[in-house]
């Protein structure tokens, strides 16, 4: 009889490691797994600032093998790491994008992501195209009007003048739309079910 009770107690431990529940406790999504964030919040580079945290959706299931160890639709957090806006006259706006955690069920799980960084375009070049047409403008400007003193005048003046217009414009800025899709990728494996 004791001998008996010994081969079920064995077989009861072997049936707990061997349970769902177990296995999902040894689920690691490997470092490289692309995940693909449906954004619920926008983001803005000229509105919000390093360090807050953007909501998401889990756009794709991951899948191990052939089971789903996170589902489609899955909370996700995004974090803004970095964001610079593009002055009136020169710079570059960008934003920088982590995956901070995905939340499902009762369990929230911290992730390592690499940073997916969008940028808009350069307002020094621009600032600078627009500085020469004015340049070109007021040269000839100039020179149909006082000769070649003139025309130097007249290229200053029109420079000045080209880069005051786009300096009244505040520079192009970066904005990640409600709905937009952000792809990130795991840098380091990301464990599930502990």
């Amino acid at each position: 009889m004791k001998h008996i009770q010994a081969v079920f107690a064995i077989l009861a431990v072997y049936a707990l490691l061997i349970s769902p529940a177990t296995l999902a406790a040894r689920d690691q999504i490997p470092q490289g797994t692309v995940i693909d964030v449906r954004m619920i919040d926008s983001i803005s580079s000229d509105q919000n600032h390093t360090g807050q945290v953007f909501r998401g959706s889990i756009d794709h299931a991951i899948q191990l093998g052939n089971r789903t160890v996170i589902p489609r639709g899955a909370t996700a957090y995004v974090k803004l790491v970095d964001v610079d806006s593009a002055g009136r006259v020169s710079g570059r706006s960008e934003l920088k994008l982590q995956l901070d955690r995905i939340v499902f069920g009762n369990h929230s799980y911290p992730v390592a992501s690499n940073v997916a960084w969008f940028r808009g375009k350069s307002e020094t070049k621009k600032s600078l195209k627009s500085g020469g047409i004015g340049a070109l403008a007021g040269g000839g400007l100039g020179a149909l009007f006082g000769g070649g003193k003139g025309a130097a005048i007249g290229a200053g003046v029109g420079a000045g003048a080209g880069v005051a217009t786009n300096a009244a414009h505040k520079g192009e800025q970066v904005r990640i739309g409600s709905e937009s899709l952000v792809r990130f990728q795991l840098a380091a494996p990301l464990r599930i079910g502990q």
